[in-house]
């Protein structure tokens, strides 16, 4: 009896394997690969054709085999005999729409990107902001037709960012390495690199000021949604070049320099993406430095989404974030501060070592080294944090999200940016405001609050903004969604990088509500900001308007620290009935 009961459980799960199989439906878990490269441009001057694309298609390959990715799972789309097909913009749209009908539930996509790309600010895979542009990603077939006034081909973020969210609806999580320049620059040679990044002149084309990209952009980009398993490493920011150059160890290969430095640091075995993340900017920078080119020309990789997960686990996105200790000519440190909800007192603990936040600053803390943790022996790390007890005061203030914005010092010096808000209550013209520490007093419900966030300096800046009421759920506004980078363009060219929202006061609770900002200059390889006030916010709901690590692991390098410079502006109501 025994036995025909496990002949018959056997039998079940070979039917079940086989019908999944036969259906076309991925079995949980498995992990995917989609790695595009383009690097003959034949309806482009020849001059903005690149060399190492194909190279880094083919070098990502063999690393995702060292990772256990199935050789039958990794589709390539290069300009090599050997890839599965020409990097089309027909093809990498049909293998897109193919794997959304396939992946399931926790498997695992990694899509990878090298090549050129034109139009800016926004990175591949996000939605842009409100009055912002977007990047296309070019193909083979990327051609300029009807004078000059049109791009035909290539691949737009917004529908890369279509895409992503298909996956996310189907809970698959997404890894997305783009080797791209995100900024209008021209191929330049004679330091034996090269940019990756076109201007419109470079390839004949004359938009029209304010027309969409190309025929098949959409008007307007579907309202995102929610990516709580989204990964993405993108090689430069927005107004940035990216670089390839011929390998020493390899003369007349060219390779890009970011996907070099990502599979470096894949092959320390880096238990989250965080830890990888960290290696990679670090190999990042040691090959941009070997090339002694002036900081300010340096790249500097964003980093977003999930970054906390455990490598390649898909289903798993729960887990409690790491910081990076480091030790510098001052003692010991951790790269983020007071905007990220660190407080004096807070316990850091990696490897039986145990650190106290002593000095906390708005983007760096010094720690000390507690007396008998290690002594001279203790090592760098990503540590656990035991936040410091809060004051009874915090309970009154809605616990410790409020309890940190409020207890932040007044900001010093000019803002970073410029913020104001239009104010219209109900049968009133509307009233501009700068966005500062305020309050408005009593806003009646139907009350219209608009928000405009403008970057009009030469560099990034990272924002976060949100709705943090007394009683009831908080949100987030910028960014909407808790995969996308918080990291803002600045102005470039004639165009200024702007960001707006608006909300009405409608309840349903009433009472004391906050909006507030916080911002921090986005300092060359640092690491991403962990602004407090946004820690696992849902975005802003629709009825107010709109839409154990391994000693091992990579650091940050020390001295990569955020400056110890913000902005923060705190706007209180209280709104009735």
């Amino acid at each position: 009896m025994r036995r025909r009961q496990a002949w018959l459980l056997r039998s079940c799960l070979r039917s079940c394997l086989l019908s999944c199989l036969l259906g076309g439906t991925a079995l949980a878990g498995e992990r995917h690969a989609l790695l595009i490269g383009v690097a003959d441009l034949p309806a482009m001057p020849r001059s903005s054709w690149l060399a190492g694309p194909t190279a880094d298609v083919n070098a990502m390959h063999a690393a995702l085999l060292q990772q256990g990715f199935a050789d039958a799972r990794i589709q390539r789309l290069a300009d090599d005999a050997g890839a599965s097909e020409a990097p089309t913009r027909a093809a990498v749209l049909a293998r897109l729409a193919q794997l959304e009908k396939t992946l399931g539930k926790d498997d695992l996509l990694l899509l990878y990107w090298s090549g050129h790309s034109v139009l800016l600010p926004a990175y591949p895979g996000q939605a842009a902001a409100p009055q912002g542009r977007r990047t296309r990603l070019l193909t083979r077939d990327s051609q300029v037709s009807h004078q000059g006034r049109q791009l035909d081909g290539g691949i737009a973020s917004s529908e890369l960012g279509r895409a992503i969210d298909a996956f996310a609806a189907r809970q698959t999580q997404v890894v997305a390495i783009f080797d791209t320049c995100h900024a209008a620059a021209g191929t330049r040679s004679g330091d034996g690199l090269t940019w990756r990044g076109l201007a419109a002149p470079d390839i004949g084309w004359r938009p029209m000021p304010g027309a969409p990209a190309a025929s098949h952009d959409a008007a307007a980009a579907d309202a995102p949604r929610a990516r709580p398993r989204f990964v993405a490493f993108y090689a430069s920011e927005a107004q940035q070049r990216t670089p390839e150059a011929t390998a020493a160890a390899a003369p007349g290969q060219a390779a890009g320099l970011f996907t070099q430095a990502v599979i470096a640091a894949l092959q320390s075995e880096p238990q989250t993406y965080a830890m990888w993340a960290g290696g990679a900017t670090q190999q990042y920078q040691s090959a941009l430095r070997a090339y002694q080119l002036p900081r300010s020309a340096w790249p500097s990789p964003v980093y977003a989404g999930a970054l906390d997960a455990a490598l390649w686990q898909g289903g798993a996105t729960g887990a409690a974030p790491l910081w990076p200790v480091q030790r510098d000519a001052r003692g010991w440190q951790v790269p983020y501060g007071l905007l990220d909800g660190i407080r004096e007192g807070d316990l850091f603990r990696h490897a039986g070592t145990r650190w106290r936040a002593a000095a906390v600053g708005w983007g760096e803390t010094r720690l000390a080294l507690l007396p008998g943790d290690g002594g001279d022996s203790a090592a760098p790390g990503w540590a656990s944090r035991t936040p410091a007890p809060l004051p009874a005061s915090a309970a009154r203030h809605g616990g410790q999200r409020l309890a940190t914005l409020l207890a932040l010092p007044a900001t010093p010096g000019q803002p970073l940016l410029d913020a104001r808000i239009e104010l219209t209550l109900p049968g009133k013209a509307p009233r501009q405001l700068a966005f500062t520490d305020g309050d408005l007093g009593v806003l009646p419900a139907g009350t219209r609050i608009g928000l405009s966030v403008e970057n009009r300096g030469a560099a990034s800046i990272d924002l976060g903004l949100a709705h943090l009421p007394l009683d009831g759920p908080a949100a987030r506004i910028y960014p909407a969604l808790d995969g996308d980078s918080n990291r803002m363009p600045p102005a470039i060219g004639a165009g200024i990088s702007r960001f707006e929202r608006s909300f009405v006061v409608s309840g349903p609770r009433f009472g004391v509500e906050w909006l507030a900002l916080v911002a921090a200059p986005a300092a060359n390889g640092a690491p991403q900001r962990r602004f407090a006030i946004l820690d696992t916010l849902p975005g802003l709901a629709s009825t107010r308007g709109g839409a154990a690590p391994s000693p091992a692991a990579a650091l940050p390098q020390a001295g990569a620290s955020h400056a110890d410079q913000a902005q923060v502006a705190r706007l209180s109501w209280r709104s009735v009935q």
